[in-house]
């Protein structure tokens, strides 16, 4: 089967988001193009600290990864899966292997040609390295390459998940990598230097700016997408705010709603919301401590005021959550909303033996939402007898710590987004027993991990629903995950240079190739 791409020109930008400090890891030159006209300058918040595509499952990261990278398959805008740098896939009828014919004119940004041996070389190392997005590939087993265009990439037991899961997957030129393999499988190399084949390369590092070009031998042509993107990192709001204001900036993110509020009417400042698969809440270790046990966690989510905070905190954007999976996944049960129960929390805890219990969570400073949320847990759970510390953690030190289930932290504070539109990833990577990495909660329930086995073995869509359903409402009695809000999408950006960003876009955060648009006059 053939698939085409629709023309970049068409594609809209699902999540501008654009953050990176790397420290003393990069040194850069110029900060930005000189041709302004023809740059789009992206703020947000959040660092990382690197730029190797193995850790694209940090949204960072993956701002960048996803421009400068590409990977063998990705989405339409009706979230069909369609090929990118493959022209042709056949997964096999046993589902334990997928046959793939790499794109004619595909190029690294060195110019030398995408081969098949690139791809296996990449998918062993993400298996020789074992983190990252490698938790996406878990059952990926080995790679037979026919010749340079055709490559067979064998699994070691049946999965429907596992195609999908390659639109995270980008594929670094291998003999760059192998140049620079150090003693780290060019880990230190990749940090802070461009192997990729995507539409934008990596130009410039400096400080918190990092600049990236349209590559000319991309295999599109370029439309109306800027020549330069720069992604700034700015964790507070207001300045956000004020650099949108006199056009220092096109597009701004993270930005809180009272500071959005007070732009909304700039003129050449236009606000605009989506939806988007991303819930902020709470995991809890579902394996050690007094978090294990299901009664506190369930008290503790009923301690939180929730239509305060929607109200307060969020300013009514957005809404109230249901359930352990981002809005905009399908395949959710009905239910019901989360809404606060005094009552009920101290007989939860009552119930469980917990009295003067004290408990710390774990949150990050750059997300002033997080701040206010933290801060407001901490003050609701007075009211039932528990003690809340706060500490402030970075988002790269805190993927460290999920490398070792025995370090996962009592309570982490998140704003989760789904990188796939299939809940199957979701559920699979976030509940199912030892999915070091990614199972944010140590959560372990043999029922569920026998339910999304049999999901993931089961070619009828219709019928991996019913399971993903029967999952979630096990997941969601056992509440190692707090839902607080469903954040939606939103960008605040220079209307009078930039076409909408959330105009046409697809669900989110689930296409990677999607880019702010110069206006046309």
């Amino acid at each position: 089967m053939q698939y085409a791409h629709r023309p970049l020109a068409k594609l809209r930008m699902a999540g501008i988001a654009g953050v990176v400090a790397l420290g003393a890891l990069l040194a850069g030159s110029a900060v930005f193009a000189a041709d302004r006209a023809n740059t789009v300058i992206v703020s947000g918040a959040g660092s990382v600290n690197t730029l190797d595509p193995i850790a694209s499952n940090y949204f960072q990261t993956n701002d960048l990864t996803s421009r400068t990278y590409s990977p063998l398959i990705t989405y339409d805008l009706d979230l069909n899966v369609v090929g990118d740098l493959a022209s042709d896939y056949k997964v096999a009828d046993d589902a334990k292997s997928i046959a793939f014919t790499l794109r004619d004119g595909a190029k690294f940004h060195d110019g030398t040609a995408v081969t098949s041996k690139d791809v296996a070389y990449t998918l062993d190392r993400i298996k020789r390295l074992a983190t990252g997005v490698a938790a996406y590939i878990d059952i990926y087993d080995s790679t037979e390459v026919t010749d340079d265009t055709h490559l067979t990439v064998k699994l070691t037991k049946p999965s429907a998940l596992f195609l999908t899961s390659l639109s995270r997957i980008y594929i670094i030129n291998s003999a760059l990598a192998e140049a620079n393999a150090g003693s780290d499988d060019s880990q230190a190399w990749l940090a802070a230097n461009d192997a990729g084949s995507g539409p934008y390369k990596l130009t410039s590092i400096n400080g918190n700016d990092v600049t990236i070009d349209w590559a000319d031998g991309y295999w599109l042509d370029r439309g109306d997408r800027p020549l330069s993107l720069v992604f700034r990192r700015v964790d507070e709001s207001a300045p956000k705010r004020d650099e949108l204001r006199i056009g220092n900036i096109d597009v701004g993110k993270n930005i809180q709603q009272r500071d959005l509020d007070s732009i909304a009417n700039e003129p050449g400042v236009t606000v605009v919301y989506g939806s988007a698969p991303t819930v902020h809440g709470i995991y809890f270790n579902a394996s050690t401590g007094p978090t294990a046990d299901p009664r506190v966690r369930k008290a503790i989510r009923l301690a939180y005021d929730y239509e305060g905070a929607f109200a307060g905190i969020h300013r009514g954007k957005g809404a109230l959550p249901s359930g352990p999976m981002p809005d905009a996944l399908p395949c959710k049960p009905d239910f019901p909303i989360v809404a606060r129960d005094l009552d009920g929390a101290k007989a939860l805890l009552a119930e469980a033996g917990q009295s003067n219990l004290t408990l710390t969570l774990r949150f990050q400073p750059a997300f002033e939402e997080q701040v206010q949320q933290a801060t407001l847990l901490q003050s609701n759970l007075k009211d039932i007898g528990v003690m809340l510390n706060l500490e402030p953690i970075a988002f790269p030190n805190y993927l460290q710590m999920l490398q070792d289930p025995a370090q996962i932290p009592q309570m982490m504070l998140l704003g989760e987004n789904s990188l796939f539109p299939d809940p199957g990833v979701f559920l699979t990577k976030t509940f199912m027993t030892g999915a070091t990495g990614t199972n944010r909660s140590g959560y372990s329930n043999p029922k569920v991990d026998d339910i999304l086995n049999q999901a993931i073995g089961t070619a009828d869509a219709d019928a991996r629903c019913d399971l993903y359903k029967q999952a979630e409402t096990i997941i969601e009695d056992d509440s190692p995950f707090m839902p607080i809000w469903y954040a939606g999408s939103y960008a605040a950006y220079r209307s009078d240079r930039l076409a909408n960003p959330l105009d046409g876009q697809v669900n989110g955060n689930f296409k990677p190739l999607d880019y702010a648009l110069l206006k046309k006059e």
